[in-house]
């Protein structure tokens, strides 16, 4: 009995276990180590091929063009309310604007390997530094730009919360929340390698690439408590999310994979 109560228990958890996890599937193929990932408000998907040194649209239809190219090593991608597209040139150390209307425009210089971007709440490009430790916020009407975190290790991925905090992912294998006065709080335990992609879920959970055990990894940030969503991921660096589900882009095969 005693025996059979244990089996009983090992099933259940299981179960469990089991629908914990999200279910994924490749949908586009073809790219050049994708690092970074963005969805405009029409469900149009854009994917940044840093070997491939260009920039992929994925219209509705699944057909693929080539939106930018000629850009060394692109790497972050964000879209703003207005459909303007930024890309963060990882090897020149520039950002890239492309409007609305598809004119681009280099619109900010100096940074130290800029890896991935997001948007603040207010509206500022975040722009993680990988070779200097820092985050830079760049004020896109003015050009100005100024050090929102600094004394971090290979910082490769940021978003901000509701608070005005910030969580950074770090190819060191760290995973900090910065509060709004600069206090930080580590909460990458469960991580080997957290990569580029991060996403705000919710106003207290993030959803953070785990490039070193070639996972998605669902991060608490008031309790720390991490979950495993998907895994078995060939290099996973990029995310985004669309809609309820996300989309994961991995380096090592080239593929884009929709979890949900």
């Amino acid at each position: 009995m005693k025996n059979f109560s244990m089996f009983l228990l090992l099933l259940t958890a299981a179960f469990f276990n089991e629908k914990i996890m999200a279910d994924s599937s490749i949908i586009y193929t073809g790219f050049a180590a994708p690092t970074g990932i963005a969805v405009d408000k029409q469900g149009t998907v854009y994917v940044t091929n840093w070997s491939g040194d260009s920039v992929t649209k994925i219209k509705a239809n699944g057909e693929k063009e080539i939106l930018v190219d000629n850009i060394l090593s692109p790497a972050g991608i964000a879209i703003n309310q207005n459909g303007d597209i930024y890309v963060s040139s990882y090897s020149d150390n520039y950002i890239l604007k492309v409007s609305s209307e598809g004119i681009q425009s280099k619109i900010s210089t100096g940074y130290r390997t800029p890896t991935g971007i997001a948007f603040s709440k207010d509206g500022h490009l975040l722009i993680t530094n990988r070779s200097s430790g820092e985050i830079s916020s760049l004020n896109l009407e003015t050009g100005s730009v100024i050090t929102r975190a600094s004394g971090l290790n290979l910082p490769v991925g940021v978003t901000e919360l509701n608070d005005g905090s910030l969580v950074v992912t770090q190819y060191s294998g760290r995973l900090t929340h910065i509060s709004p006065s600069g206090e930080k709080r580590e909460l990458g335990h469960d991580f080997i390698r957290p990569g580029v992609g991060i996403v705000a879920e919710s106003d207290d959970v993030i959803i953070a690439i785990d490039n070193g055990a070639n996972a998605v990894r669902r991060v608490n940030v008031i309790s720390g408590k991490t979950e495993l969503l998907a895994d078995n991921f060939s290099g996973a660096v990029a995310l985004a999310k669309q809609g309820n589900a996300y989309l994961v882009g991995t380096w090592n095969d080239g593929n884009i994979h929709l979890i949900k």
